[in-house]
Order: structure tokens, then sequence, then C-alpha cells
């Protein structure tokens, strides 16, 4: 019996302190629910309300502000009597807006135009070094701009030959390798480009060393013809190609 008693005891102290608490702790959660962050709006009806401006940045601070702060907002507040340690309250306690991305896939063989951004010769350059060209043409995968225009692109030198001694032409061999996208990052890209430099000096300086040889008291003269040098192979600024994407390549957009 005793034993009885002693559990309801118990049972009857528990159910009260819970309701206790329960009653205690129901309006701090509706003054936790309560806060939320200001507006432009509210912190406009502070300020009318005569308020004190620490005490409205106070509140800013412990409520913090979805505030629109573009320059003309807050231009707008200020003509409307909003004091300056109010909007630089607004400012530094309104956090910035996520970002959302979008992942795009540029195709592989999507053509990219290109021109070189500066004028290369082949006597300047070694192999193995990197030359620049721009991108003329957006590159767009449905809305979507994913290179711009005036985005570098980088090749590499293959081969560099300057002309040689009877006009033998000069020669420069690269190929291509990257573009840099509309996120920064690097899209593979393909083409090879060759030029040859101007080589007609070398038939007229095989004519001159035939004749010498064949008339020999004019030989010096063709010797020194043969000594003449071909042209080098010279890439003109603004010249225009077409490379491709080399895999399929992923860009991050900011929507």
């Amino acid at each position: 019996m005793s034993q009885s008693l002693s559990i309801s005891l118990v049972m009857l102290v528990l159910t009260y302190f819970g309701d206790v608490w329960r009653v205690a702790a129901k309006p701090i959660q509706q003054q936790q629910e309560s806060v939320k962050a200001l507006t432009n709006q509210d912190v406009l009806t502070l300020v009318r309300s005569h308020l004190a401006p620490n005490v409205i940045a106070a509140e800013l601070v412990r409520r913090g502000c979805v505030c629109d702060i573009s320059a003309r907002e807050l231009q707008r507040l200020k003509a409307e009597g909003v004091p300056d340690q109010v909007l630089v309250g607004m400012i530094s306690t309104t956090k910035p807006a996520s970002v959302e991305s979008l992942t795009v896939i540029i195709p592989r063989g999507t053509t990219v135009e290109i021109e070189t951004a500066y004028r290369i010769s082949s006597q300047e350059v070694k192999p193995g070094e990197a030359i620049s060209f721009k991108v003329v043409n957006p590159v767009r995968i449905g809305e979507h701009t994913v290179i711009a225009v005036g985005s570098i692109a980088t090749g590499r030198v293959v081969k560099a030959t300057r002309g040689g001694h009877f006009g033998r032409a000069g020669r420069l061999v690269w190929a291509m390798e990257t573009v840099n996208a509309i996120d920064d990052s690097r899209v593979p890209i393909q083409a090879a480009g060759r030029l040859v430099g101007d080589s007609k000096g070398a038939k007229v300086a095989t004519r001159v060393v035939l004749t010498g040889a064949l008339l020999w008291p004019i030989a010096p003269v063709a010797l020194l013809h043969g000594f003449k040098r071909g042209e080098n192979a010279y890439l003109a600024q603004g010249r225009r190609f077409e490379a491709a994407v080399s895999v399929d390549t992923k860009v991050m957009l900011n929507r």
C-alpha cells in the first residue's frame, strides 16, 4: 500500500513540474519565433517612432537585416530621415544573397573562333613558348554564354625557324591548348597551325648560282646572292582561326 502511494506521489510531482516547465518555456519559444530580421520598411518605421539611432543600430545587430542596401535605396532612406548610423548598421548586418550556380556542359567539338592577339615571328619565338589568342565571337550553349568575347586562348609553339641562306624560308608551327571560360576555368581546345615564310628568294639565288657556275667571272656575285636569307614566317595580329573543344567540359555559371 505504501509503495503504491509513493509511486503516485512521484508521478504527481513529475506532472506538476512538467506543466510548469511547459508554461515557462512557451513564452521563451514564442519570443524566439517572434524575432525576425528587419526590413527597410521596419527600419523606417523605427526611425519615425523617434527611437534613438544607437537603439535602432543595436536592434539591427540583434535581429539582423534583410535589407535592400543598393545605393539608390540608401539615398531614398537618407532623404526620408534615416540617420547615417542606422544606414551603416543596415549595411553591416545585411547578409549577401546566396548565389546559385548552374552547371553547363560545353560539348566536345564546339567551335571557338579566335584571332592572334599580337604579331608573332618565327625569328622571335622558341619551341615550347606560349602564344596568346583572343576569342572573337561568344560561345553559347542554349541561352547561356560559356566563353565570352575577348577571352584568352593559349597555344604552344611546336617549331620556329628563322629564314636561312639561299633564300630558305622560315617556319612557324603551333598547336592550341586551352581557352578561358566564363568562370575562369580553362577549356581544352585543339587546332594546329603552320606558316612558311616567303621562299621566292631561294629560286632567285639558285638561278644566280647556276649562272655563276657557267659564267665564272660573275661567280663571286652569284656567291653573294647565295647568302641572301629567306623571309621569316610571320603570324599577323588579328589573323583568325577556328579551334574546337577537345573534351566535354563543365562550366559553372552564376544565376
